[in-house]
């Protein structure tokens, strides 16, 4: 079940393992994601992807799912980070601004606050 490969993904990206949960996180989108997950899901597998060097997958994956879920800020946060890991300077910024002020407030943000002010430092 995806859900079950899903779960384990998420696990392994928080205990650092990430290529485990690489492995989780594909097997979960071959069997098929759902819908309520799925901006989770990307954004977890884009990141972790841009962690192990896989940038230009990264972009691939969080670009697609900003363009499904184009209200998620976080997603577009994590793709200015993969965005700037290519070298990709304004086009990573223009995604950061995009992030601060597309749609409603942004509780989604609060959730990824440590992993993107450590991503930060890393610029």
């Amino acid at each position: 079940m995806a859900g079950d490969a899903l779960r384990l993904a998420f696990e392994a990206d928080t205990a650092g393992r990430e290529e485990e949960a690489l492995a989780h996180y594909r097997r979960a989108f071959e069997v098929g994601v759902p819908d309520d997950e799925l901006a989770g899901a990307s954004l977890g597998f884009g990141s972790t992807l841009r962690n192990v060097g896989s940038v230009d997958e990264s972009i691939r994956v969080l670009s697609a799912a900003v363009e499904r879920f184009p209200e998620h800020r976080a997603l577009r946060v994590f793709l200015a980070y993969s965005l700037w890991s290519a070298g990709r300077q304004a086009d990573a910024l223009r995604a950061l601004v995009a992030a601060l002020y597309v749609g409603e407030p942004a509780p989604e943000l609060e959730r990824y606050r440590r992993s993107i002010m450590g991503y930060a430092d890393d610029l």
